[in-house]
């Protein structure tokens, strides 16, 4: 087995190879799809090694990633087309010539945030990490705990009150719940933030069985998204509690690998399968398949082909970064009428989501790429082993559920998303839980929102 120190200078070196194979490059699609699933062993071997059996924030990340880039392809090339449910005509892209250079452009997409998290690591590696025993030491678990129960509450009782006025239902199709009032309505977004917001709060206050009542919130809210067709809404904030936990001292063990095989091999392909007929009722009906969660993962590889096809056809034009500042200048000026630099492909691609790798590859080709997820890395690795309390872990775990989720969408709505956590974790972080004392001061004393390691 490779030295950690290897593997780190081989991730280092697939860097300059997939840039090489990207600009100059003529790989097949099956050469294509060996290259990739060897980068992706590659750089996640690097990362669970590093950081001693664990999946951090960054690794979660990573992982997702990975599915997203390479779930479809590797089933397809690897396993035969009679292993994908889709129709041909969905999947047709899969034939066009730019195919290879997509999955190169993935390629370049992972080992550049690796290398960001190695870089970022260089003085302050995963071993350093100093989280204090939660429910005990860190008093700051409380007031998150009290946080993130309140927010869940919240957001069970937002869709209690749709059920009761039936704007939306327990028994519906995916397709009629994205035609419901709840699905049109602009509250939705903002309670899907509460609900990352909830959950990554009260993973942070301590072990399951000591808050099962928060738990049970969560899971039923949970539900309800489920039997509507809805999984990334849920399964976003379970990926960033995994991450969490590995960042205080969780190894990956029998229940964390049963967990993930349940998410991937029954829950996820359970979904899918019964959204279209409702799931309450239909379970009987469920067609399995190990291959379904991948492959529908990595259907956003198709968005890497169509912006190619589209930049070589003159259909739009590159960004030069307009996607990734425009938004920030939106939040700046919110009295002014706005435009999206991305509104020409969500008009002609609505309903696909979008792909971080064909963003950034919009915006400024290959450096697109590299600079985005490079950035993203080493910030990700640099906060993750500055976390010194349940306050700060939980805030960066919210900002991991936005990252999560803007894998298959658009970087538009991230700003504003950071900024809504954000302004929440700041009064949340004022609010005390615990006895005062005769001269007024707090028992249990919070660190201060100044002392944030997110610089």
């Amino acid at each position: 087995m490779l030295k950690v120190s290897v593997l780190n200078v081989l991730v280092y070196l697939n860097v300059i190879v997939s840039l090489a194979l990207l600009g100059y490059g003529s790989l097949t699609p099956f050469g294509a799809a060996v290259y990739a699933l060897i980068t992706s062993v590659l750089v996640l071997a690097s990362a669970v090694r590093s950081e001693k059996r664990r999946i951090t924030y960054s690794t979660a990340l990573l992982l997702y990633t990975v599915a997203t880039q390479f779930g479809l392809v590797l089933v397809y090339y690897f396993f035969g087309r009679d292993s994908v449910a889709y129709p041909d005509s969905t999947i047709s892209f899969l034939q066009s010539p730019l195919m290879p250079k997509a999955m190169i452009m993935g390629a370049v997409a992972i080992t550049a945030f690796r290398a960001g998290t190695l870089i970022a690591r260089k003085k302050n590696r995963v071993e350093n990490i100093a989280i204090l025993t939660v429910g005990r030491a860190d008093h700051s678990a409380r007031r998150m705990y009290a946080a993130g129960f309140a927010l869940l509450v919240v957001v069970l009782a937002y869709f209690l009150f749709n059920i009761l006025v039936g704007n939306m239902s327990l028994t519906s199709t995916y397709r009629l719940f994205r035609q419901s009032g709840v699905y049109g309505s602009a509250a939705f977004s903002y309670i899907l933030i509460l609900y990352y917001v909830g959950t990554a709060y009260l993973a942070s206050a301590g072990p399951i069985m000591k808050h099962r009542l928060g738990w049970l919130i969560w899971l039923a809210i949970a539900g309800i998204l489920a039997l509507n067709g809805n999984k990334g809404e849920f399964m976003y904030s379970l990926l960033a509690v995994v991450g969490m936990k590995g960042i205080q001292g969780q190894k990956i063990s029998g229940r964390l690998l049963a967990l993930l095989a349940v998410m991937l091999f029954l829950i996820i392909p359970v979904i899918t399968s019964l959204r279209s007929i409702g799931i309450a009722g239909n379970l009987a009906s469920a067609q399995l398949s190990p291959f379904d969660a991948f492959t529908e993962m990595g259907m956003q590889i198709r968005m890497n082909v169509f912006v190619m096809q589209d930049l070589e056809n003159g259909r739009y034009g590159m960004l030069y970064g307009a996607s990734y500042y425009q938004p920030v200048l939106n939040l700046l000026t919110p009295f002014l009428t706005h435009t999206q630099a991305t509104a020409g492909v969500r008009q002609i691609y609505g309903g696909y989501g979008f792909s971080q790798v064909a963003e950034g590859y919009l915006n400024f080709g290959a450096a697109g790429i590299l600079l985005y997820f490079g950035i993203v890395g080493y910030l990700i690795g640099r906060w993750e082993v500055r976390v010194r309390s349940s306050a700060t872990l939980a805030y960066l775990g919210t900002i991991v559920c936005i990252l999560i989720n803007v894998t298959r969408n658009y970087f538009a709505f991230v700003p504003g998303q950071i900024l809504i956590v954000t302004v929440i974790f700041y009064f949340v972080d004022r609010f005390r839980v615990g006895k005062r004392s005769p001269g007024g001061v707090t028992a249990a004393r919070r660190p201060s929102v100044r002392n944030m390691p997110l610089r």
